[in-house]
């Protein structure tokens, strides 16, 4: 596999041969971080919303760099169709010279042989530790990308205003809902808190709702976004009670 150099070496020969405007520059090494982040594991989904956010662009320049990105060669992708399937992208990897000859077929075949079965099994038993370490840091999202996709995700927050219903907390219209919301984020940063994952985040957010209304029936009611809780130190799902 390439490695990074590689792919930003390959980049800035081809805009030696022909230019790249600045929403082409800025979104390819955009893409080139998130794979360099997620190890490399490609094809890899980014939210075209997330990427506006990032690159104080619009999603018309997003959409027309990545398709001048594809005719250029360096980059694959799928276009999404929602919150819940966003786009995935690849990166093209570059082309390199082969430093010696192949193989003949017959010291191919002699080389393979020598492989026994548990040298095979030890490989494969170390790619899942190494999975496994990694696991649970891959899932972790930033908290500006979490707040994004909390804030765009309208059909989860009816379900959440649903079951709020349904315990008698009373509804939430969408501009209380995201005042909620962008005011849980706040908490989490003062409290040094940088990445979650996701699922872990929804539900998180939900019990501190729950504490939050449950807290304002007896004191005084939210009116605007602009409330920050201080009695609150819960800092996951798990610090409250209950399934969600």
């Amino acid at each position: 596999m390439a490695g990074i150099y590689e792919y930003i070496n390959r980049f800035w020969a081809e805009a030696d041969r022909s230019p790249f405007n600045p929403s082409e520059v800025a979104l390819y090494h955009y893409l080139l971080y998130e794979a360099n982040r997620l190890r490399w594991n490609m094809p890899f989904a980014c939210h075209t919303a997330i990427i506006c956010v990032r690159l104080s662009t619009t999603k018309q320049n997003i959409c027309k760099a990545r398709q001048r990105l594809v005719e250029r060669g360096l980059i694959e992708f799928r276009a999404g169709s929602g919150i819940r399937a966003p786009a995935v992208y690849s990166l093209t990897e570059p082309h390199t010279a082969q430093l010696s000859p192949p193989l003949t077929p017959r010291l191919s075949r002699e080389l393979t042989v020598q492989f026994t079965h548990s040298n095979i099994e030890d490989k494969e038993t170390d790619k899942d530790i190494i999975s496994n370490q990694h696991a649970r840091e891959d899932n972790l999202k930033p908290l500006d990308e979490l707040e994004m996709l909390l804030l765009a995700d309208t059909g989860w927050q009816n379900s959440v205003s649903e079951m709020l219903a349904k315990r008698e907390k009373g509804t939430l219209d969408t501009t209380r809902m995201q005042g909620y919301i962008r005011d849980f984020f706040s908490e989490q940063r003062i409290g040094g808190v940088s990445r979650k994952e996701e699922n872990d985040c929804r539900s998180h957010f939900y019990h501190w709702l729950n504490k939050q209304l449950k807290n304002n029936r007896h004191g005084t009611n939210r009116k605007s976004g602009d409330y920050r809780g201080t009695d609150v130190t819960a800092r996951s799902a798990e610090d409250y009670e209950g399934p969600f």
